[in-house]
């Protein structure tokens, strides 16, 4: 199946799709806020890629790292990126992405002895990474499939999973309105439902699964408002045992208000059969507004999922039977 990373770009009212990287297998991206131009991307067998004009070149960089699968990406409020492979292991730049050093200690815990990614159970990897915006040394790692880590103090040292955390975190998200709350989309509710949506307001020492009102119970992604962090969105599909079947997958996008149950939002999307599950993210800027990526196109909202609207750009066909891996919203 063919890969790419594509920039999808608004030009004179016009939105339109560049290609790059077509001849690697893209699972992750990370940019800057701060920095348009600089945009690091993690691959499945090729290690990481960096460019600095926007996608116009790239150069590999990070040869020191051990691994040439790169699972994750983030930049902490420091502007330090961190990376995660797989096997699981953890690396920090503090210099933009030219130099790398291993935060060991991860594979040391006790849960470790547990993990274990489902389709190849010899091994796992780091699903997702999420510094603290109110604090940079603490940061979460999620491991595919077995624990919800962190540390707090740069990486130096880790904290091992509490038992009543979830074990599949896909997505992890924070607000810098709301410190020590976090959102998490999850794999748990495919095996136990009610358990898809976890949430914590204690920095992860106890969590609570208000799952009301969702009708799918495998999570994909989560994403917060820019401005209110009562509101969130999550995507969620049918069992992931029918993930690479795009006849029988069936996907939907759900949004919260504070303590409210959740309730499906998809005014403007194409219908539940066929979909895969969205990626999703939040404009840093603008309140109400978040855009979806799935294999059917590119979806965007200006009012927390009252209604979308697909972005008009000529979608490949062979798009329609691939999984978006991740999506960075620039500058909107």
């Amino acid at each position: 199946m063919e890969s790419c990373v594509i920039e999808i770009s608004e030009r004179d009212g016009q939105w339109q799709i560049e290609r790059h990287l077509e001849d690697t297998s893209p699972l992750c991206i990370v940019s800057k806020s701060n920095d348009q131009l600089t945009v690091h991307i993690g691959t499945l067998d090729d290690g990481i890629f960096r460019s600095t004009d926007g996608g116009t070149s790239w150069e590999a960089v990070a040869r020191e790292i051990d691994s040439n699968r790169i699972t994750a990406f983030a930049t902490d409020r420091n502007g330090r990126i961190w990376a995660g492979t797989e096997p699981s292991s953890i690396y920090r730049s503090d210099d933009d992405g030219e130099t790398w050093i291993e935060k060991s200690g991860i594979s040391e815990l006790p849960s470790a002895s547990g993990w274990s990614y489902p389709p190849r159970p010899e091994t796992h990897n780091v699903r997702w990474i999420e510094p603290d915006p109110t604090c940079s040394d603490r940061v979460y790692v999620c491991i595919e499939q077995g624990a919800l880590v962190y540390t707090t103090d740069g990486g130096e040292t880790w904290i091992d999973r509490v038992p009543e955390a979830p074990r599949d975190i896909h997505q992890l998200r924070m607000h810098l309105a709301a410190p020590g709350r976090l959102y998490a989309a999850t794999g748990d509710g495919a095996e136990q439902p009610g358990k898809g949506y976890a949430e914590s307001h204690d920095h992860g020492e106890t969590w609570n699964y208000p799952n009301d009102g969702m009708g799918k119970q495998y999570l994909t992604s989560v994403a917060v408002d820019a401005t209110n962090p009562d509101r969130a969105l999550v995507s969620a599909s049918t069992t992931p045992k029918l993930t690479d079947d795009f006849d029988a997958i069936s996907s939907a996008v759900y949004r919260r208000f504070a303590d409210e149950s959740w309730e499906k939002c998809m005014s403007g999307m194409p219908d539940d059969a066929g979909l895969t599950p969205p990626m999703i993210a939040s404009s840093e800027q603008m309140s109400g507004r978040f855009v979806a990526i799935a294999n059917q196109g590119l979806f965007r909202t200006n009012d927390y999922g009252d209604s979308w609207e697909e972005i008009a750009v000529k979608w490949p066909d062979k798009f329609t039977k691939q999984h978006p891996r991740a999506i960075a919203l620039i500058g909107r």
